[in-house]
């Protein structure tokens, strides 16, 4: 059954290299680590838990690809991604070097065998993958960091900052709530082929999702830090030997399980929170107590 596939872990081999080795999430300076998780907007230190988030997830994947796939595959995706890097970089104060760094890295992909060639593409595939759901988490630590600074002024696209200039402009509370209730949102859950991900490649996106939301709960042991490590190396070593796409045409039920699925994935969780962070935003903005059932429905879900 969906949701009771059982988790994967590290290889032994993985297990020793790790216990050999510092966190890659150091546990050594907890006070810094809660200082870049609360840092101000305008402050510089708010982006290192991203740089590192990041950073570690590519030593991990690193590791993966030379135990799974070998140390010539790895050299590959790290001389293309170097060169890539520096072409980037190049590209507008040196279009001349730039251009000349792009055809080193099409010479290197024109060289590649068609089996060699597609697990350098999946071993890319993977590492923006690992990237997105980094910045995904960032984006969730930095709400929960401005949640603390009060002081400062709220991003324009969120429901305060919205609030705010409705408030500015004149518009009661009771004008707000009515033109709350004008507003109907609408996600609409499709059937293949619009949606090709494989709900394994989902549930394993969402369990490193979830170890790296651990690794910020602080304080954070040694051992807890490891043990999210061993995880997501697992989940990774997991996403590379899973197929991307379905190998066969969904059945209807198929695409009757994908569907039902994002409720237990997803939406029993994050449709609460939606309102209530609604609600948290009125009484910070307007003063008084709301509750949900003050709300209108403004979110329904059609397929």
């Amino acid at each position: 059954m969906y949701g009771q596939i059982s988790q994967p872990i590290a290889s032994p081999h993985t297990l020793e290299r790790m216990q050999q080795r510092e966190p890659l999430w150091s546990t050594s300076d907890q006070k810094l680590r809660l200082a870049e998780l609360t840092a101000a907007t305008d402050d510089e230190a708010k982006e290192r838990p991203l740089r590192r988030d990041v950073r570690s997830l590519g030593i991990l994947l690193g590791e993966v690809l030379v135990e799974q796939a070998g140390k010539e595959l790895f050299e590959t995706v790290e001389r293309l991604r170097r060169v890539l890097i520096e072409q980037r970089d190049r590209a507008s104060n040196d279009p001349e070097s730039s251009g000349s760094l792009l055809r080193q890295a099409k010479e290197i992909v024109a060289s590649l065998d068609i089996n060699f060639a597609y697990r350098v593409t999946k071993a890319f595939a993977i590492y923006f993958e690992l990237t997105n759901l980094a910045e995904t988490n960032h984006r969730k630590r930095r709400r929960r960091a401005a949640a603390i600074h009060s002081e400062q002024p709220p991003l324009a696209g969120s429901f305060r900052g919205t609030l705010q200039r409705m408030k500015r402009a004149g518009i009661s509370l009771e004008h707000a709530l009515e033109a709350l209730a004008q507003i109907e949102v609408v996600p609409v859950f499709t059937a293949h082929p619009t949606e090709i991900t494989r709900r394994s490649v989902l549930l394993k996106r969402g369990r490193i999702a979830r170890q790296l939301q651990n690794l910020d709960q602080l304080p954070l042991s040694e051992a807890a830090a490891r043990e999210a490590e061993s995880n997501i190396t697992a989940q990774i070593t997991s996403l590379w030997q899973t197929d991307e796409v379905r190998l066969k045409k969904p059945t209807v039920n198929d695409e009757i399980r994908s569907g039902l699925a994002f409720y237990r994935m997803t939406l029993f969780e994050a449709v609460p929170n939606v309102y209530a962070e609604i609600v948290e935003a009125f009484r910070r903005v307007y003063g008084g107590q709301l509750s949900l059932d003050d709300l209108p429905v403004c979110l329904r879900f059609g397929s």
